[in-house]
């Protein structure tokens, strides 16, 4: 009888041990963390390109439209290296009867592109772990008012 008792409790210490093991899960349990980038739509709007190797962060990002009026600040990450992503703008841009107004570059690189009644600017940085932070400003350009 001592014998089938201590097979009974070490038989139930065992079970409820078990059910206590930490489980493999086939996919990841959702966390708190922030989501991961999205892939970027190729073209957000029509005529501002995006290379489709550039993620959308969506948490950094603010895009307004409403009848013609478009406003928006896109960040974008990904292993594009910066002087790619330039020559990319430098190409892609003008396609879209954007002019390139002027080109800063050093450590990053910033672009400043017009078409009538709108302005576009892009930033382009290295960021640590070889990934590349590309933020475009895109926004209606204030017309004089007459007096």
């Amino acid at each position: 009888m001592r014998k089938s008792f201590v097979f009974a409790a070490l038989f139930l210490m065992g079970l409820a041990l078990w059910g206590c093991m930490p489980r493999a899960y086939t996919s990841a349990p959702p966390t708190a963390a922030e989501p991961a980038p999205l892939p970027a739509p190729v073209y957000r709007f029509e005529d501002l390109p995006v290379p489709s190797s550039m993620n959308l962060v969506r948490a950094e990002s603010y895009i307004f439209e409403a009848g013609g009026l478009r406003a928006a600040i896109m960040v974008y990450e990904g292993k594009d290296d910066p002087s790619d992503l330039v020559k990319y703008y430098r190409e892609n841009m003008p396609q879209h009867n954007w002019k390139l107004v002027s080109v800063f570059e050093h450590e990053e690189a910033n672009l400043t592109f017009q078409k009538p009644g709108w302005n576009c600017s892009i930033s382009i940085v290295k960021r640590a772990m070889q990934t590349t932070k590309l933020t475009i400003f895109v926004g209606p350009v204030e017309t004089e008012k007459k007096a």
